[in-house]
């Protein structure tokens, strides 16, 4: 067995550095054709969140290739620029730090919950990419049903472990925030109009006109077109911006002569609001790297021996299978 991982992450690259490798599911695509090119990979899987682009490799025995530089190349990167922020992994390495990955235990807030099912999506595209290998398929699997059995028996984080609670957070610190506009009607979009109106705020949310059909409005929020945003700033404390949009949703040169918020909290990667808003005079912005700032006890040296413990158990089942398999192919 042969499994390369690369990538980076939030201990490594700043946010400015991880959104160039944020991808979109079409130059994911183009990534996968470009990496099984080459008859010596097997498999290839991408994890890309808001925290990290990893890339998983199943290759021939005895090849050694870089994973991130493959990725720099595929996208035309000058992977010299880019080298001293990723991480390399090999062999036994690879299944651990996705096993813990999974379990939440290497996220900027931790324990959090939405990244097994960020793990498991992973898997799926690539599948569906005609990417993934049989040797990915069930270390996937495994590293999911691991983070399972984790969530389970140990209580690593509260029920609110997400970045949508974070932000609620700084929300709440803040005096005379009253009114809040949500930009974006994605999944995190949704979950922090819900909150904000579960906590008594008065909260609108932005719809995409040409995608009505696809818009599911959170219970108690107010809704405007996505094309009157800007309008609806001077009436709101707080905006939070959650898009997959490759451009700005909120540009400095629009809002810089006009009343705006106190509050800027952006939740996506790339980021949705334009750095320079944090200039403007009594304006705040957080990016999702400054709402994680803290979030991370430095004291979990217990829980992660635990977690390691369940796990060794998964890593064993995944490497008696795949001894299963090879003495299968040598009979």
């Amino acid at each position: 067995m042969n499994v390369i991982m690369a990538g980076i992450d939030y201990t490594l690259a700043p946010i400015h550095i991880r959104e160039k490798f944020s991808f979109t599911k079409s130059t994911l695509q183009v990534i996968y054709n470009d990496l099984l090119k080459n008859e010596n990979i097997f498999g290839a899987v991408i994890i890309s969140t808001c925290n990290r682009t990893e890339l998983y490799l199943s290759c021939e025995d005895g090849l050694y290739i870089n994973p991130f530089e493959l990725l720099c190349d595929a996208v035309d990167f000058d992977y010299e620029k880019y080298s001293k922020f990723h991480t390399l992994r090999t062999g036994d390495d690879v299944i651990r730090h996705l096993c813990e990955l999974a379990c939440g235990v290497k996220s900027q807030i931790w324990g959090e919950d939405q990244i097994i099912t960020q793990v498991k999506n992973a898997i799926e595209l690539a599948r569906e990419m005609n990417a993934s290998d049989s040797t990915l398929e069930v270390m996937f699997r495994i590293a999911v049903t691991s983070a399972k059995k984790v969530k389970s028996v140990l209580k690593l984080s509260s029920t609110e472990s997400s970045i949508a609670y974070s932000a609620l957070k700084i929300i709440k610190s803040k005096d005379n925030i009253k009114k809040a506009l949500v930009i974006g009607n994605g999944e995190i979009g949704r979950l922090m109009a819900s909150i904000l109106t579960g906590n008594g705020y008065d909260t609108t949310i932005t719809l995409r006109h040409y995608r009505h059909s696809d818009n599911i409005i959170p219970l108690g929020a107010k809704t405007i077109e996505y094309g009157e945003r800007y309008k609806k700033l001077k009436d709101c404390d707080v905006v939070i911006s959650a898009t997959l949009s490759p451009h700005y949703t909120l540009e400095i040169d629009r809002i810089d002569k006009m009343r705006h918020p106190c509050l800027f909290i952006d939740l996506a990667v790339p980021r949705d609001i334009d750095p320079n808003i944090k200039s403007l005079s009594n304006a705040e912005l957080y990016d999702v790297d400054s709402i994680y700032s803290g979030e991370v006890d430095k004291n979990h040296a217990e829980q992660l021996a635990m977690v390691n413990e369940i796990i060794d158990k998964y890593i064993f089942d995944y490497y008696r299978w795949y001894e299963y398999r090879k003495r299968l192919v040598l009979t």
